[in-house]
């Protein structure tokens, strides 16, 4: 339970820290009058460089510790760590890691272009090493691990570019500069993760809405369930901020970049949380399999002769009003410029109606 616990954090910092890279290189690639003035601490990147091997390490470490009763500690470890694909995909991220440290410890200035670009190939061979090591890699070596390099870049570089500019910009100048090029980026980021996801549904999982009764499909339906806000504060950094602003030059954007950002977060700790899962590809389902979430919702005996169906009831109707009443208060929220914290809340307590509307909605058949 304890390593669950630490691989689940371990990998929520790993593409946190692959996000504050990638959003750092990218931005210092940016000229400064598409952006407004940020100050990256130097410290920041070497503590992320650093992090990368660490918490890449943990599932590695998990592996071990599973196959060493049997065969010894260091005598575990050799054999994940050569034989292994896991094991294999850690020793590039190791060395790769390495190079990248040296080159941000020994470049005095940030600001150099090609420091930015060593740094963005660096960042996204680590980022590939990683994809390496994936399930869906496991199931199929060259689609699984495109697929999942691709997923995981686009949200790098999307969570990468709204957390630096959110939480290491000085001042909102040239905001609109800023979104007539990340707008686009943006949006070619969702297009991205769209067709990559979909490609990484076909690998790992026979059936969505049956892969709702194991952990992964819970997952995976969490994570798809907060694109909505999250499509919802990319609509409105991107066209109703710039109206704003136009409108009112004094209007601080920065917040709602926030807000965009922490949604990101959300799912990649979601990502985080049943990546660790085994896909339910090609495997028999059991009772033992099932997710305790769903348990809580239909008890009973669930084999895999059971298959998943809708039926609309009273309950589905008043989690469907209820998840139209948090919408609607997540953009009052932004008329009327309410806290970070609070639109996030907001956010939360959508998602939580829109889950509770789907469980109760299903039936097993």
């Amino acid at each position: 339970m304890i390593m669950t616990i630490l691989v689940l954090i371990s990998q929520t910092l790993l593409y946190l820290c692959f996000s504050v890279l990638t959003g750092s290189f990218i931005l210092m690639l940016v000229p400064i009058k598409y952006r407004p003035d940020i100050k990256i601490p130097k410290r920041l990147l070497l503590i992320c460089a650093i992090s990368l091997p660490v918490f890449a390490f943990i599932p590695v470490l998990d592996i071990t510790l599973y196959i060493a009763p049997r065969l010894g500690l260091f005598e575990s470890l050799k054999i994940v760590l050569t034989t292994y694909t896991i094991g294999t995909a850690w020793d590039f991220t190791f060395l790769g890691s390495i190079v990248l440290i040296l080159l941000i410890a020994l470049v005095k200035s940030a600001e150099k272009r090609n420091f930015a670009i060593l740094g963005a190939i660096l960042i996204f061979f680590l980022i590939l090493t990683v994809a390496w090591s994936s399930h869906a890699s496991a199931i199929d070596p060259i689609v699984g691990m495109i697929s999942d390099f691709l997923h995981l870049a686009a949200v790098s570089i999307w969570v990468g570019v709204l957390l630096v500019i959110g939480w290491c910009s000085l001042n909102h100048r040239n905001w609109l500069e800023f979104l007539s090029w990340f707008t686009n980026v943006a949006f070619g980021c969702l297009v991205a993760v769209i067709l990559s996801g979909l490609f990484l549904m076909d690998l790992m999982i026979d059936g969505y809405f049956d892969s709702w009764m194991v952990s992964y499909g819970q997952g995976l339906l969490m994570k798809h369930l907060f694109l909505l806000p999250l499509v919802f504060y990319a609509f409105v950094n991107g066209f109703f901020v710039k109206y704003k602003i136009s409108k009112d030059a004094t209007f601080n954007p920065i917040p709602w970049i926030r807000v965009e950002g922490l949604i990101l977060f959300a799912i990649f700790t979601i990502t985080a949380a049943f990546s660790q899962k085994s896909p339910p590809h090609g495997t028999q389902l059991t009772s033992d399999a099932i997710s305790p979430l769903f348990h809580l919702f239909h008890d009973g005996i669930i084999n895999s002769t059971h298959t998943i169906g809708f039926v609309i009831n009273l309950n589905s109707v008043c989690f469907l009003f209820l998840s139209i009443l948090f919408m609607g208060l997540i953009v009052l929220s932004f008329f009327k410029k309410a806290s970070m914290i609070l639109s996030f809340l907001l956010c939360c307590l959508f998602v939580v109606s829109i889950y509770f509307m789907l469980m109760v909605t299903v039936v097993i058949r």
